[in-house]
């Protein structure tokens, strides 16, 4: 009897010191969260760790450096050139894919050379955006929009003034980055697109805004 109590206790030790030393590592592991990946392992859990977050729009979207300006998430950007918000709608509609976030952004592509809207028009774009939104509110976490910034000519100076008023008065169920607020002239060279000063801009404006929902993303702090 003394034998066998003697066998279980050293088994009792063994499986203490095994468990001390998953302990050890998984606390060394997750120490270890900060630093640059080093194998393919540490690349692979990385990217897991990362939230996912689609954007949708236009040129805005298409030219944004995610890789680099957003590098916290796994970005991906359902956006082209010229995209007005039927195609932008459209591209919502075809993708059932479910996510961390989601970012909206569109409208001007609406009136190029349209330079005196009507605001039933503007409504209707309004309409859309409204519409693609909500599909996104079904299978995305957290959702949020850019209005429009100050354009300048030949760009639709008039009808992007009036999206993001109708936007301030109907987009006010989801979070909304009042972009005119943020991007000056300085960062438009062309009189509508964001240069990488812009474009750290906006990073900022979303990453403030995404961050509280994600407490993974603090530990590269």
């Amino acid at each position: 009897m003394a034998g066998w109590a003697t066998k279980n206790s050293l088994r009792t030790r063994k499986r203490i010191f095994r468990a001390s030393l998953i302990s050890l590592f998984l606390i060394f592991h997750i120490s270890s969260c900060d630093k640059p990946p080093q194998t393919e392992s540490d690349n692979l859990l990385s990217y897991l760790l990362k939230p996912s977050l689609a954007m949708y729009g236009d040129s805005v979207i298409a030219g944004w450096p995610i890789e680099k300006q957003l590098s916290e998430f796994n970005g991906i950007k359902f956006a082209f050139p010229v995209r007005n918000t039927h195609l932008i709608l459209s591209s919502i509609t075809s993708d059932h894919r479910r996510y961390d976030a989601c970012l909206y952004e569109g409208g001007v592509n609406d009136f190029l050379n349209n330079y005196a809207p009507d605001p039933t028009e503007v409504d209707a774009t309004i309409d859309r955006q409204i519409q693609g939104i909500q599909i996104l509110q079904t299978r995305c976490t957290h959702v949020i929009a850019l209005n429009i910034w100050n354009v300048k000519f030949p760009w639709p100076t008039l009808a992007a003034a009036m999206i993001t008023a109708k936007m301030k008065e109907r987009i006010n169920f989801i979070p909304r980055i009042d972009t005119e607020l943020l991007i000056t002239d300085d960062m438009i060279p062309d009189g509508a697109h964001p240069n990488e000063l812009g474009y750290e801009v906006l990073s900022k404006a979303v990453r403030e805004q995404l961050k509280p929902f994600f407490p993974i993303l603090y530990l590269n702090e």
